[in-house]
């Protein structure tokens, strides 16, 4: 739950993790630019997750110290909560994998890592037809224009969220990039999400880590996932 990692999070609040800067996020740029328009496809769809998941990062391909977080199996026991909801409701969807953002996907695909001072990255993928791919990417790219200013409520805990405009390197075919910061009583998290095209497939790569992120992590990890699917 966001409430959970805000709570985490407070512990190293003043440190400076290996992918957070300890100064302002000089790169948001506050208000959204206007919105990329997809490339054509290439025609060729991955349809199977198992080809899609062996085309993203691993944890030897990260800064620092960051370990897969094992995926969760039918035996685990542990009920995942369901997701906090918000105001207006349809933000409560911003940062889920591309594949429940905008069904419809050939093969889908994710991963994420946990490194020091109560840093993640999550990254995942999903390939699209020739057809579906230009309304999938449009579609990520309205959500966090339509959710510049939304709340929460976690397990009783008011949270404020906030999403900007981030500025980034050209990545893949076409790109874009957001930072989502939420706040609960003095608490801060930044996600730094960037949105990628390669050929039929999209992937989202998101830093989150206590106060800010470094933008040229976020740059050098998308650079290095299209990289990788590209081959």
């Amino acid at each position: 739950m966001m409430r959970s990692a805000l709570l985490r999070a407070s512990a190293v609040a003043s440190a400076c993790a290996v992918i957070a800067g300890c100064g302002s996020d000089g790169e948001s740029t506050g208000s959204f630019p206007s919105a990329v328009t997809a490339a054509p496809g290439s025609g060729t769809v991955v349809r199977d997750s198992a080809q899609l998941s062996a085309s993203l990062l691993a944890a030897g391909d990260l800064p620092g110290a960051f370990s897969v977080v094992p995926p969760r199996t039918p035996a685990d026991d542990t009920a995942v909560p369901p997701a906090a909801p918000t105001d207006p409701p349809d933000c409560a969807r911003l940062l889920s994998p591309i594949a429940e953002q905008w069904p419809g996907s050939s093969a889908a695909a994710s991963v994420q890592f946990a490194g020091p001072s109560y840093a993640t990255i999550d990254i995942d993928s999903a390939s699209y037809s020739d057809a579906a791919l230009s309304a999938a990417f449009d579609a990520l790219q309205a959500q966090p224009r339509r959710c510049v200013t939304y709340s929460g409520d976690d397990a009783g805990v008011h949270i404020d969220y906030r999403t900007t405009a981030l500025t980034q390197p050209p990545a893949g075919d076409a790109s874009s990039a957001f930072t989502l910061t939420a706040g609960s009583e003095g608490l801060t998290l930044t996600s730094s999400t960037a949105l990628v095209q390669v050929g039929n497939t999209l992937v989202q790569v998101v830093v989150t880590a206590p106060e800010t992120v470094d933008p040229g992590v976020l740059a050098d990890l998308t650079a290095a996932q299209v990289r990788k699917l590209r081959g």
